[in-house]
């Protein structure tokens, strides 16, 4: 102990000469557990970091569909197609836009393949001009956990600072991009989910179950050479999807998830070509009239 009037000891904790009277509840919870706090906050934000970055894990691509890859006489009546699918299942860092690696042929392909150019990301490239739409199906799981702190109250120094954590959903963006063979964008367009907020209300830490989405773009190419000449690949198209998501949280960020399902359950890309070789057999200049509905 030190006397009366001398002073303390180096490195001893001093409530100030009042004995800590002018001290009020904020700076006792901030002596008292700050440091700790921080500790944990900051492991917590490490654990979030390294589920974000673990090691992908490969889908299940179990389809009828794959038998059928060299069977190019069942689009002897169309101009062109190709789907393609996910192989691995991705978890996705937040607020930055990642380009999704649709890089597994499904079914036959024409006028349609399956390439990487120059990112190594799987891209749907497309070899002929015209009419072309392209369709996504894609599924994504995630969630925000944000940390508040509560004093349980009583006198300075006798109350305990607990956390408590609250779950909330996330709001993936979806865009889809078209690129020329350099890489400079032709035409693009965004997307939003709709987060389910039902979700949050229940729980979502416990229900955190797959949303899915489906999106489509149109588009317009010029015409190409043809495929086997040696000028062609300078005038291809190519297609690709992206992903970008927000947390959602009260308080403070303390982790936040999402990962993107391959496979052929919940990840498809697929390109049509409109125009151009087709023929619509069944156009009708008239019709009867069918009377009322009702």
């Amino acid at each position: 102990m030190t006397a009366p009037g001398e002073s303390a000891p180096d490195g001893a904790w001093q409530l100030a000469s009042s004995f800590g009277q002018g001290m009020d509840e904020a700076s006792v919870m901030e002596a008292t557990t700050g440091a700790a706090r921080a500790n944990l906050l900051e492991a917590v934000a490490k654990y979030a970091l390294h589920l974000q970055q673990q090691s992908a894990t490969r889908a299940d691509l179990t389809d009828g569909q794959n038998s059928l890859k060299s069977r190019l006489d069942l689009l002897s009546d169309v101009s062109g197609y190709g789907t393609a699918v996910m192989a691995y299942n991705w978890d996705l860092p937040h607020s930055t836009w990642c380009s999704i690696p649709f890089d597994t042929q499904l079914g036959p392909m024409k006028g349609v393949s399956v390439t990487a150019p120059r990112t190594g990301v799987g891209y749907l490239t497309l070899k002929r001009g015209g009419l072309w739409r392209v369709d996504a199906q894609f599924a994504v799981t995630g969630m925000s956990i944000g940390v508040t702190w509560f004093w349980t109250g009583g006198a300075p120094g006798q109350g305990v600072l607990l956390p408590m954590n609250t779950y909330s959903p996330i709001f993936p963006k979806v865009m889809f991009e078209v690129l020329d063979a350099n890489g400079d964008l032709i035409s693009a367009q965004q997307f939003d989910m709709v987060a389910d907020l039902q979700l949050n209300a229940q729980g979502l830490g416990y229900q955190n179950a797959p949303r899915s989405g489906a999106f489509s773009k149109t588009f317009v190419v010029e015409d190409m050479p043809d495929e086997d000449d040696p000028a062609a690949p300078d005038h291809w198209v190519h297609v690709r999807m992206s992903i970008r998501y927000s947390p959602i949280y009260t308080g403070q960020l303390n982790a936040t998830t999402c990962k993107v399902l391959g496979g052929t359950k919940y990840s498809a890309l697929a390109a049509t070509r409109w125009s151009r070789d087709a023929t619509h057999i069944n156009y009708a200049d008239e019709v009867p009239d069918g009377g009322d509905l009702g």
